[in-house]
């Protein structure tokens, strides 16, 4: 099941990695990034209107921060933790980063 949001978040990014999110705050609430586990862009007129988007989406596997990954791996080589799926876009028309959805 998938909830959608687009809501504002801070995102810390890793300068060394195409500025992949490592760590995102999103409602009072700092959550880490285990995996990246997928990227696509979203460029162009969104839904025939005159808005113009340009928009890097991360899908990443994060957990709460103090929330402990077991470090155990499952049998499709993804990574147990206590977490979900995140959709994170950054915003590159109008800058900043926004939660899309989370996976449950």
């Amino acid at each position: 099941m998938t909830k959608r949001y687009d809501e504002p978040i801070e995102v810390t990014a890793d300068p060394i990695v195409d500025d992949a999110p490592i760590a995102f705050a999103w409602r009072g609430k700092r959550y880490e990034v285990d995996q990246r586990l997928e990227t696509w862009r979203e460029a162009g007129q969104w839904w025939a209107s005159s808005e113009v988007t340009d928009r890097e989406f991360f899908r990443v596997l994060a957990r709460p921060s103090g929330v402990s990954s077991s470090g155990e791996i499952d049998a499709d080589g993804f990574l147990i933790t206590a977490g979900a799926v995140y959709d994170v876009y950054r915003d590159r028309v109008r800058g900043g980063w926004r939660l899309a959805r989370i996976w449950d």
